[in-house]
């Protein structure tokens, strides 16, 4: 029996079958034969925030990974990608708010299939991150680590980082280094003043790069802390960067990311405080496992 597509939550597939129409014949037509899916999930549309995301289908096979999404605006997009062209995943946690972000390559240009979903059912998602990263970097049933060091480096930080670190660090990989800063303000301006860039962190373990930031305030705000509900995290695969170089501007730094495939690439920005540069570009230069 196929599910209500109109369902709050996302959910995982047993069978193709299951997802409705026309999700289930888009995704059948762009299978090849002998596919074996891996994990399939279906992302119904919702609105949060005033906001309608679109109803989406991802399905991760053993080398490539597979989204058809777009069917409330009457015309769907197949977004198709090898491992081995996909060059970062993104996952984003605000409130009820979650958004799976993959960027790969084709034709020499970068493109970037999107699942947004309630984080209720947020474990999908993060399977699925998972499941991409360890294909990107050809690990197979990969098996989870303590990370005795982790505390340590983490002396100092935030409590909610001290989370997110936790959380969000590649069950099967310590980290080795580990950089955190505080947002960065720009002038005041009578009662309002404009963040320039969101708190995060930066960290490094074996095979990955992980960029871990809040939401960042776009528009100016009051004086004062703001609260923020949740994280964007960036794994940058060590195997896609090609390479990196920092310059500063005014209040800020920008550490440029350049991402490569043999299909292309794309440059992944992070901002961060000025004076921080030494310790990030000390970071970077940790040797990988």
């Amino acid at each position: 029996m196929k599910r209500d597509l109109w369902d709050r939550f996302a959910s995982k597939l047993n069978s193709l079958d299951e997802a409705p129409e026309p999700l289930c014949s888009a995704m059948q037509t762009a299978l090849k034969p002998g596919d074996a899916i891996r994990l399939l999930i279906l992302g119904p549309s919702f609105n949060s925030l005033g906001k309608n995301s679109t109803a989406t289908l991802l399905a991760v096979l053993d080398q490539e990974w597979i989204v058809v999404s777009g069917m409330e605006a009457g015309q769907l997009r197949v977004d198709r990608a090898a491992f081995a062209e996909t060059l970062l995943v993104e996952l984003t946690i605000v409130l009820l708010l979650g958004r799976l972000k993959l960027d790969y390559t084709t034709d020499g240009v970068a493109r970037s299939a999107v699942m947004e979903f309630n984080t209720v059912m947020e474990a999908y998602y993060k399977e699925a991150a998972r499941l991409v990263l360890d294909g990107i970097e050809g690990v197979d049933d990969a098996v989870p680590v303590a990370d005795d060091r982790l505390n340590a480096l983490l002396d100092g930080a935030p409590m909610k980082f001290c989370s997110a670190a936790h959380e969000f660090r590649p069950p099967s990989q310590p980290v080795l280094a580990l950089q955190h800063w505080l947002p960065v303000m720009g002038k005041k301006r009578l009662w309002f003043q404009r963040e320039l860039a969101a708190e995060a962190m930066l960290m490094f373990t074996e095979r990955e790069l992980i960029f871990i930031s809040e939401e960042k305030t776009w528009s100016w705000m009051r004086i004062g802390r703001v609260n923020k509900y949740g994280f964007v995290v960036t794994y940058c695969p060590l195997s896609r960067l090609e390479s990196w170089h920092i310059e500063a501007n005014g209040k800020t730094a920008g550490l440029d990311l350049i991402l490569r495939t043999q299909q292309g690439g794309e440059t992944f920005r992070v901002e961060f405080p000025r004076g921080e540069e030494h310790h990030v570009a000390v970071l970077l230069r940790q040797p990988s496992a």
